[in-house]
């Protein structure tokens, strides 16, 4: 099996949900009872709880039934599949789809007669044949044709995007999500809205990214310290 390297820092994004999301228990817990408590937040157990959920497999069990691993994750041709001119992301997962994706492109009879593709059991059997027939099909159509092809067969596609082709999409200019907005330092700059949408109590955003220090006595006064030993840590280089 080959590796590659994530280019998202997802164990970092993923923990700072998790402590997001875990404060208000505690928080609830203390308006209840008026007990207060420490929440740590593991990197490393936060991402098992996720990565095992689909790949502990057969090591579920006691004993083991088959190796940890979901298979359909693992298999090598399971990515965007490349076009006649780029490339698409399509998920063709049950009966229904490969029903309808054999039909869309002219061989109905290839699902009630090979085995390999009849039921969900016997693709995963055969995961890796099943994924490279894919491949070697979406060679032979422009994306645009296949986007147009898959949505009469309701099969879920969508246009790979590269950054450059996120930055011009029409629908995020519609909806507003990417905006020029004026930083106090840095000038113009290109952000992003709230990703979500509120009926009431509608969140906005009150403050710029800091630089290096910015809050600093800010901070250490919501902290309680006092404002002569504040310039003590200021003056001797313990805070910036």
């Amino acid at each position: 099996m080959r590796c590659f390297r994530h280019n998202l820092p997802g164990p970092s994004e993923t923990s700072l949900g998790f402590a997001e999301n875990l404060h208000q228990s505690p928080l609830f817990y203390r308006e209840r009872t008026g007990i207060g408590q420490r929440v740590e937040v593991p990197m490393f157990e936060g991402m098992l709880s996720i990565v095992l959920g689909e790949h502990l497999a057969g090591e579920l069990y006691t004993p083991a039934t088959a190796p940890a691993g979901y298979q359909r994750s693992l298999a090598r041709d399971r990515r965007p599949y490349e076009t006649s001119d780029g490339h698409i992301c399509v998920l063709v997962y049950n009966d229904k789809h490969w029903r309808s994706f054999f039909e869309a492109i002219g061989q109905p009879e290839v699902f009630e007669q090979d085995e390999r593709f009849g039921s969900q059991g016997m693709r995963l059997t055969h995961i890796d044949h099943v994924y490279g027939f894919l491949g070697e099909t979406f060679l032979t159509r422009s994306t645009a044709d296949w986007l147009s092809l898959l949505e009469r067969a309701d099969i879920p596609a969508a246009r790979m995007y590269s950054i450059d082709d996120i930055l011009a999409d029409p629908h995020l200019a519609e909806t507003g999500y990417l905006q020029q907005v004026m930083h106090p330092s840095e000038g113009e700059i290109l952000d992003t809205a709230i990703p979500t949408e509120w009926s009431h109590s509608v969140p906005e955003r009150r403050r710029h990214a800091p630089k290096l220090g910015e809050n600093t006595v800010e901070v250490l006064r919501e902290f309680g310290y006092g404002e002569e030993r504040i310039q003590e840590l200021l003056a001797d280089g313990s805070v910036k």
